[in-house]
């Protein structure tokens, strides 16, 4: 019969069997499957030593991915009007996520044809001269003129101008202004001259 042990907790003794404590040791040890299928998926890539938290990361990610994976291939099938999951559903929300989601890299093969032609090309030639080495002529900016256009504002009537908006549209010249009052607000002003007919006979 095992001995047992007396653990102080605040102001109360408790009484603990040795094969109790060996058995709550076992059990805090204890992992899940997804987070053991982790480490060996990291140990298999050679990743020997890395955080603890990397594992949460990852089965966060695998998580999100299943589950929006299987909202598609759910709604595929709907789509075909059948009544569950197929693993056809499951092809097409797994490729039409890859062609539009993550970038697809090129094989290998193809890399290495497109860097041999690109290496075929040979490099400009290196001038003998003294000075800062400049690139070819087309590739300098000071060899062309940049010609700057500086963009026109519509002129807004301010107190105090002569010529307003009508002048510089019909040609007609604005009458001048009363000289500024200060504190006054809310000055109206036309845009062309306003005829005024004085006859008395109309």
């Amino acid at each position: 019969m095992g001995s047992d042990t007396i653990i102080i907790k605040g102001n109360k003794r408790l009484y603990e069997d040795e094969s109790d404590a060996n058995e709550r040791d076992e059990g805090a040890n204890l992992q899940p499957l997804d987070v053991l299928s982790m480490q060996q998926l990291l140990q298999s890539m050679g990743a020997d030593k890395y955080e603890p938290r990397v594992v949460a990361q990852l089965q966060e990610f695998m998580h999100r991915y299943v589950t929006e994976i299987l909202v598609d291939a759910q709604e595929y099938s709907m789509y075909a009007d059948k009544q569950t999951i197929g693993p056809d559903d499951i092809r097409l929300a797994v490729a039409s996520r890859l062609n539009h989601h993550y970038a697809q890299v090129p094989p290998r093969d193809l890399m290495m044809e497109l860097a041999d032609k690109r290496n075929s090309i040979p490099l400009p030639p290196i001038s003998n001269e003294y000075g800062v080495r400049l690139p070819p002529l087309q590739y300098q900016l000071v060899t062309k003129e940049i010609h700057k256009q500086d963009q026109k504002t519509p002129n807004t009537p301010r107190l105090g101008d002569v010529t307003g908006l009508g002048g510089g549209i019909r040609g007609a010249a604005r009458p001048p202004m009363h000289p500024r009052i200060e504190g006054s607000r809310n000055k109206k002003f036309a845009r062309s001259p306003i005829p005024i007919n004085l006859n008395p006979s109309m």
